[in-house]
Formats: C-alpha cells, structure tokens, sequence
C-alpha cells in the first residue's frame, strides 16, 4: 500500500505519498542532504539556487550511471554474440 510521510528538506515539511518504506525514503533524503552539503557547505546560497544546482548535479550522476549502464550491456550483449559464435565453429570441429 501506499505510505504518506513528511519529508523535511530545506526547512520545508513536504508530505508525500509514496509505495516506497519509511527508511528508503529517509536514505533518500539523506543522500539529498549530503549533496547539498557538497555544494554549499558554508549554506551560503539561497535555497532555490542549492535546490536547483542540487537538480542539475543529480541529473548528472543519473546521465552519467544510465550510459556507464547501456555501454556495459553493449560490451556484454557483443561478448555474448562473439562467444555464441566461437561455440558454434568449434562444434563443426569435433
């Protein structure tokens, strides 16, 4: 079913409904924290520009682990094909 939790980021409590636990939602919003930490440790910046670089640098870990993820299943997926190829010649050597 569906939980409804209140999520405190930037001094603001957000409830949200989600199907996720309590405790995935609060790694969550830790990993959340701790990106922001790394970008503004001194909490110096306005809170929409934290919260939009915040944006734009998880974006860019999303981009960056999709395509390490597509170009690992290319290299497998040719593998594979260069393997299934090799067994099938040296059937037709035995």
């Amino acid at each position: 079913g569906m939980n409804s939790i209140v999520v405190e980021l930037l001094s603001r409590r957000i409830p949200i409904k989600t199907a996720d636990s309590e405790e995935h939602i609060k790694e969550l919003v830790q990993y959340i924290e701790s990106k922001m930490e790394e970008i503004d440790p001194e909490g110096r910046l306005p809170e929409v520009t934290l919260a939009i670089l915040t944006m734009l640098n998880l974006g860019d870990d999303l981009f960056k682990e999709q395509r390490r993820l597509r170009e690992m299943r290319d290299s497998i997926r040719s593998k594979s094909t260069f393997l299934l190829e090799k067994i099938e010649e040296n059937r037709y050597l035995c």
